[in-house]
């Protein structure tokens, strides 16, 4: 007599339900797994960059016995560019269709560093525009900045030193920074000293939240922001620190800058 074997059991709808629903929560765990190895890795190249323009810049500074390269910048129409004798050109980072503005700046004329790519972040998708705000096919030339401590404009709220023996602790002095997206266009960025509560220019939290700087001793930091860094609407400067949280971010960069007096407040 031969016994039948039993049918084998189907799974249940709740049995599929809940493997879908472990299948997902692995999935999304392996994708914010990549995300934060993504962000790791571009923000490890963006900072060799900001430390590569830092060597180039002190190659400046030694050759010219102390002095610091022009990092000044002026209003051309409706747009701020950097003057053409700076470091960087006549740069205005949304419009700049190519990279001759930054061929055309110091560290090319004088043959110390002229690789375009250590102008960029690679985690930067931001891209060109016309001066009538129109997208351009196109990824931006330039995301980085320099205090404008360091040779910057005079007639403003922050200290500007020419010479860096006016730097009396430069581990503590940033020099380059990957600026925001919404903030950039030319490559003076200002932080108006304490007490002042508002962010100027603005830099980036594109590497999972955090900031990428170099300092004029050489070495290089990442941040880790509380608040996120976004101008809303965009642009727009001198935006008011939107909490606690992103007071505290100012007040942390403000430290690593020379200050300067305390003027009036803007209107």
């Amino acid at each position: 007599m031969q016994i039948s074997s039993p049918l084998p059991r189907a799974f249940t709808l709740l049995e599929v339900l809940a493997v879908l629903a472990v299948v997902g929560l692995l999935a999304g765990l392996l994708l914010a797994a990549a995300s934060r190895a993504q962000a790791n890795a571009s923000g490890t190249i963006c900072l060799a960059n900001l430390r590569q323009l830092q060597v180039t810049w002190q190659l400046y500074v030694d050759d010219f016995r102390g002095s610091v390269p022009p990092n000044r910048a002026q209003l051309v129409g409706e747009h701020w560019r950097s003057t053409p004798d700076s470091w960087i050109g006549s740069s205005n980072a949304p419009h700049d269709r190519d990279a001759r503005p930054i061929q055309q700046g110091l560290w090319f004329a004088y043959g110390y560093n002229r690789a375009v790519t250590l102008y960029v972040c690679p985690a930067d998708r931001s891209t060109a525009r016309t001066f009538a705000g129109q997208p351009l096919n196109r990824r931006r030339t330039r995301s980085v900045s320099l205090n404008g401590n360091l040779g910057g404009r005079t007639a403003e709220r922050q200290r500007t030193v020419e010479r860096l023996a006016a730097v009396t602790d430069p581990a503590r002095l940033f020099g380059f920074v990957d600026e925001a997206a919404d903030s950039i266009d030319d490559a003076h960025f200002l932080v108006w000293p304490a007490p002042d509560r508002r962010w100027v220019n603005l830099p980036a939290d594109r590497h999972a939240q955090t900031g990428v700087f170099s300092f004029v001793d050489g070495h290089g930091e990442r941040w880790k922001w509380q608040h996120p860094k976004r101008f809303t609407p965009r642009p727009s400067f001198w935006k008011p620190a939107e909490s606690p949280a992103d007071r505290e971010d100012l007040g942390r960069l403000q430290q690593h800058t020379l200050g300067g007096p305390v003027l009036a407040q803007e209107p």
